[in-house]
């Protein structure tokens, strides 16, 4: 049986033409683009190249787009770095219960170093307490981080409607988009940050990006020889840039297919997981459709994500991040579902290049092994 990769919210496979830009810049473009010299020069004018593509599918300039290591450096750049240029006057943070550790973990230290943080709730549909959101805002309020599409259920939030109300005040709004890019079309409209990852969109891991308007202040949390306008000190990958800028460039080119094919078997999984009598299905009816989420009611989610396991299918339980604690998905106990449903719950992940008889055997493994392993007491 050929084996079936569903965790593509963790990572994905890297594609070969990003290989090859970051082989080819590799061996050619060696030079440190910080170097004065023409080999300096030539490497500096591919680096201005990829951010200004990049740049460039955002309606942005290209001094607004800076390259990182992956959305949890650009996360703790977004958050520390405005958060700290602010902190004479705005000492309130906002953000949600449904964000990724990263996120997450920053405000928890935040609150340590003598800041308010409020965390919104959102309902088992994906709505967002925007009423909380309103109330929370005043004009203590220096950023507000919230996630475009969650890592676990799928959820899609209403930036635009985040985005207006953020702008009633003087906050700036952090988007942490990583499972929204080549996945779901984001308007450049409605952001002041935006950070992602590049291998969540066939990319090579350790790339990433944070995009920041001009008019955003933020101070640098890496210090040395002022790379990356001076948020980013360190000497630019510049193989690892360029490949970013080839992702992405393939990512946005193939989304409409992609976003296609994804539908189709995610609804093909829903049909078939709804006629299971234990399983219930978590994710909205409106979630992004790369990302299905179900809850077994009888058996333990992880024996049966191992089971599957060995037998070439792959799946998750919990965000890849935090899925080898023990314990639960606290973005499913946030979303109002109990502790049980929070323990057993599994998620299906997509890059949109899966066909259905995947989905096919999928269904026929997962029932026998309801059928052949023990309950959980």
């Amino acid at each position: 049986m050929p084996e079936i990769y569903f965790d593509n919210a963790a990572t994905t496979r890297t594609r070969k033409e990003v290989l090859d830009t970051f082989v080819k810049v590799s061996e050619e473009d060696f030079a440190n683009p910080a170097s004065n010299h023409a080999l300096g020069s030539k490497v500096l004018h591919l680096l201005d190249r990829a951010r200004a593509q990049i740049a460039s599918y955002f309606h942005l300039l290209p001094e607004e787009c800076l390259f990182t290591s992956g959305a949890t450096e650009g996360n703790n750049l977004a958050i520390k770095g405005v958060s700290d240029h602010a902190k004479s006057w705005g000492k309130r943070l906002i953000t949600t219960k449904a964000e990724h550790p990263s996120v997450l973990e920053v405000f928890r230290k935040r609150e340590k170093e003598g800041f308010e943080v409020v965390y919104l709730d959102f309902d088992k549909e994906g709505r967002l307490d925007y009423e909380g959101l309103e109330t929370a805002l005043n004009d203590k309020t220096s950023l507000v981080s919230v996630m475009a599409v969650n890592n676990e259920l799928g959820t899609i939030f209403d930036l635009k409607r985040v985005f207006e109300i953020v702008h009633k005040s003087k906050a700036k709004l952090h988007v942490d988009a990583t499972q929204a890019i080549g996945k779901e079309e984001l308007s450049s409209l409605f952001f002041d940050l935006l950070t992602f990852s590049g291998h969540k969109i066939g990319g090579i891991k350790g790339t990433g990006i944070l995009l920041k308007r001009k008019d955003v202040q933020l101070d640098s949390q890496i210090l040395g020889g002022g790379q990356e306008n001076g948020y980013r000190s360190g000497t630019s990958p510049v193989p690892l840039d360029c490949s970013l800028a080839t992702a992405l460039r393939l990512s946005l080119k193939t989304l409409e297919e992609r976003r296609h094919k994804a539908k189709k078997l995610n609804l093909f999984l829903r049909e078939g997981l709804s006629k299971i009598p234990e399983v219930l299905i978590l994710s909205p009816v409106d979630a992004t459709p790369f990302i299905l989420s179900f809850a077994l009611m009888e058996h333990k989610g992880s024996i049966v994500s191992e089971a599957l396991s060995e037998r070439g299918i792959y799946v998750s339980t919990k965000s890849a991040c935090s899925s080898r604690e023990e314990g639960y998905s606290y973005v499913v106990r946030n979303a109002g579902y109990d502790l049980r449903t929070a323990r057993n719950a599994i998620r299906l992940s997509f890059s949109g290049e899966e066909d259905l008889s995947q989905g096919e055997i999928f269904l026929e493994q997962l029932e026998d092994i309801l059928r052949t392993t023990d309950k959980e007491n």
